[in-house]
């Protein structure tokens, strides 16, 4: 029975320590490895390029359903939020485009993958990338998804020119 007992701390004693959190350093390697940094520069970036558009539509949004609003007033917001854009959008674009953003992106970002991979599968992740076929993925993958994206889009405007079609 205490052989049983034994063999069954061993098993769990392994089965922990295998399961072991990443460190720091791995992790921070692996996303090295990975061109993290250079990448959330560039998502932040695109960001900040898309950000007026993007405000815009949110405002108008919020003026337009604000039951609150009469016509008249609608209009005067959205003079209102006009005014304003280049201004608020200037001070965002900046931010988004301090390297001390990417930062801090980057240093929030370590806890995320230690949530979810274990020191061995950072290890193992870290070697796959720094393989022929991880290096070459890491070139093909930003293409592959945009080529991705791509073809949803198609995909989702023929779906819906034939809704339309359907439900005239």
């Amino acid at each position: 029975m205490k052989k049983i007992a034994f063999a069954a701390a061993v098993f769990a004693f392994a089965a922990a320590a295998h399961a072991a959190p990443p460190s720091e350093a791995s992790i921070r390697e692996l996303m090295d490895t990975t061109g993290a940094r250079a990448n959330m520069a560039a998502s932040l970036q695109n960001l900040a390029k898309a950000l007026p558009q993007i405000l815009r539509m949110r405002a108008e949004a919020v003026v337009r359903n604000n039951p609150k609003l009469n016509d008249e007033q609608r209009k005067a917001e959205m003079a209102n939020v006009e005014r304003r854009m280049p201004v608020i959008t200037t001070a965002l674009q900046k931010d988004l485009n301090d390297p001390k953003m990417v930062d801090e992106l980057y240093n929030q970002v370590v806890p995320l993958y230690a949530r979810h991979f274990t020191q061995d599968d950072v290890k193992a992740l870290t070697a796959f990338y720094r393989s022929p076929t991880g290096k070459k993925s890491l070139e093909v993958m930003p293409v592959l998804m945009g080529e991705s994206a791509q073809a949803a889009q198609k995909l989702m405007q023929e779906r819906a020119k034939r809704i339309v079609e359907q439900t005239k």
